[in-house]
Order: structure tokens, then C-alpha cells, then sequence
């Protein structure tokens, strides 16, 4: 515990909330933005409609956000011999595990705020029925696993590297495998990382050609792909834990 709670006095001063407050606006102004284009087609489906596009949204904004979480949380451990004083402090399995525990509180912040941000914004527009609770807490929980699950790549990558262009750059790419896996075919999708935002999602679209109309329903993750889920993050969690041990400083 006190050595989590110097985590977060170490990071005070890298301006992680706002990191936070420009993913929450990027996300609001794009769906907002989207939302009040709307015209009559998507008429008692906005609830849905609303948690299709989130997991477009989280596709898209948060592989490269929680690299940059990652990075402004490690990249002072390479800087003057910090890595090494640590070293001396506690064991380097302490120490991984620390900021992982950090990151997962931040995104756990970050995403339950995101929740409120988009219930109010249905609630404001108005959308009929009332508000799926209950689907709110499992899309957070869903989206907060995925981005855990690239969080452990992505803290390998920034404590791995002290150039954390790498981390960066495989974040930049992660958003645009993350949009382009929308397109995937299922079985595609499970080989990409960044597409489990996608594939998780609660909400599927139909769209009809005879009478060009867009369609959208509930629907539930499959059992083996939470499983994969799972074996991706133990796998990134393995290696970066293991090019961390190994790291000389």
C-alpha cells in the first residue's frame, strides 16, 4: 500500500488527469457530435445506438490512451538512475506490479467517470425508457478488462524501452487496427488485440438493403472470447514482467 500510494505522488505532477479530461472530451464531442445528426431511422433505439458507438469510440481513442498512461507512468524510471535506486527500495516484481495496480485504478476512474459522463447525456437528450443500468456496469467492466489487458502490453513496452516512441508508436497503431477490426470477421478479430473492444461489444448492427434501414440489438459476449481475453493479458503480462526482470540498469 505505501508503496501505491507513492505511486501516485510520484505521478502527480504528470499531468494525468489531464490525459483523463482529454479522453473524456474527445469522447463526448464525437458522440455528441454523432448523436444530434440523428434523424428519425434510429427512433427507440437510441440506448443501443448509444453502446454501438462506444465501442467504436473506445476502439479508436483508447489503445492510444492507455499507452500514453503507461508511458507518463514509467518514463521517469529511466531517467537518472531512478530504476536503480527503486531497485534497491523493493523487488522488481513489487515494483511492476505497483504501477500495474496504479493503472488499473486510473482506467477503472477514468471509464466509471465516462459511464456518468454518457448516462447524463442520454438522460439530457431524452432517450426513451429508462436508462440501462445494468448494461452500463458490464460495458464498463468489459471496457475497463480490455484496456487493462493492452495496459499490460503497454507498461511492458514503456519500462522495456527507455525511448518510449516504441510504446507510443505501437499505441498510434493499436487505434487503427483497433477501427479497422470493425471490419474483421469474428475469427479475425480474436487475433488482434486492440479489436476485443469491438468484439466484446453488448450492441451488434444489422443493416437491411431491401428497405435501407439500420437495426440494433442486444447481445452478449461469448464465453471462449472472454477466455481469450484473458489468455491475451496473461500472455502480455508474462512477457512484460520478464523483459522487466531482465532489464540491467
Amino acid at each position: 500500500m505505501t508503496l501505491l500510494k507513492l505511486e501516485f505522488f510520484k505521478c502527480r505532477r504528470r499531468k494525468i488527469a489531464l490525459v483523463c479530461a482529454g479522453v473524456l472530451a474527445a469522447q463526448v464531442l464525437w458522440m455528441g457530435a454523432f448523436l444530434f445528426r440523428q434523424d428519425g431511422e434510429t427512433a427507440g433505439q437510441e440506448w443501443m445506438m448509444l453502446f454501438y458507438n462506444l465501442a467504436l469510440l473506445d476502439a479508436v481513442v483508447l489503445p492510444l490512451s492507455v499507452a500514453v498512461l503507461a508511458s507518463r507512468s514509467c518514463e521517469l524510471e529511466h531517467k537518472g538512475g531512478a530504476l536503480k535506486l527503486l531497485k534497491t527500495l523493493a523487488t522488481p516484481g513489487q515494483l511492476y506490479a505497483v504501477k500495474l495496480a496504479w493503472g488499473a485504478l486510473t482506467l477503472a476512474a477514468l471509464l466509471i467517470l465516462r459511464t456518468a459522463l454518457f448516462l447524463g447525456l442520454g438522460a439530457a437528450m431524452e432517450f426513451p425508457g429508462s436508462p440501462p443500468w445494468g448494461r452500463f456496469a458490464l460495458f464498463t467492466l468489459i471496457s475497463w478488462a480490455v484496456s487493462m489487458m493492452l495496459y499490460a502490453l503497454q507498461q511492458g513496452l514503456s519500462l522495456g524501452f527507455s525511448n518510449q516512441a516504441a510504446a507510443l508508436v505501437c499505441g498510434i497503431s493499436g487505434s487503427f487496427m483497433g477501427l479497422l477490426s470493425m471490419l474483421f470477421p469474428a475469427w479475425l478479430i480474436r487475433c488482434v488485440p486492440w479489436g476485443y473492444y469491438g468484439l466484446l461489444a453488448l450492441v451488434g448492427m444489422a443493416w437491411y438493403p431491401d428497405t435501407r434501414m439500420t437495426r440494433f440489438f442486444w447481445q452478449w459476449p461469448a464465453p471462449w472470447d472472454l477466455v481469450l481475453l484473458g489468455l491475451w493479458a496473461a500472455a502480455f503480462l508474462a512477457a512484460g514482467q520478464a523483459l522487466f526482470m531482465g532489464k540491467e540498469v
